[in-house]
């Protein structure tokens, strides 16, 4: 019995580098107008209550918790799409928020056929994705239904995120759901 070994011929498709920057504040400060819109249009009469579910980034406690859930949404997002990013050499990490950097900054090694168009919107569709999920964690953690509404968007969102990244595909032929147009004898 031989073996026949399929070996790709093909070469690799030449990468580009595109980097998606993401400002910081306007990702808190959206957190802040959703959960402060909620608590308007919801019959909340308690002041307390408003004050606890709606975050302020200004006030230290909110804006650490806040802060704290948006790095680790983007932690999330960066392992979800490491096959897509460009390798960065870093020897240390640590826990500390460096509040000097105001921005998230995704290096992404892309297909040469990845349509430069599709930038603007992956930002907006990872920023969105960093609001919803800090949402997400902040409406978990008072138990709020609001919760679960963020979170069944969350997977959506990423897999947005990759269908904007895949590259179209090579092989686009015509289906033939009943085999060959022609027989061979």
């Amino acid at each position: 019995m031989s073996v026949i070994l399929a070996i790709d011929t093909k070469p690799e498709e030449a990468k580009k580098l595109r980097v998606v920057e993401i400002y910081k504040n306007e990702v808190y400060k959206d957190v802040d107008l959703l959960t402060f819109k909620h608590t308007e249009g919801n019959a909340i009469q308690n002041l307390e209550a408003k004050n606890a579910i709606s975050s302020d980034v200004s006030e230290d406690m909110d804006g650490a918790v806040i802060v704290r859930y948006v790095e680790f949404r983007d932690a999330k997002l960066r392992r979800k799409l490491q096959s897509v990013l460009k390798d960065m050499t870093q020897d240390y990490a640590d826990d500390d928020l460096n509040l000097n950097d105001h921005k998230y900054r995704y290096h992404f090694l892309l297909n040469e056929s990845f349509n430069d168009n599709l930038l603007e919107p992956l930002a907006e569709y990872i920023h969105r994705f960093l609001v919803w999920g800090a949402l997400y964690d902040w409406y978990s953690q008072f138990g709020l239904p609001q919760a679960a509404v963020y979170g069944s968007q969350l997977d959506e969102l990423e897999e947005d995120i990759n269908s904007i990244l895949r590259s179209p595909s090579i092989a686009k032929r015509p289906m033939q759901p009943f085999g060959p147009a022609k027989k061979i004898y």
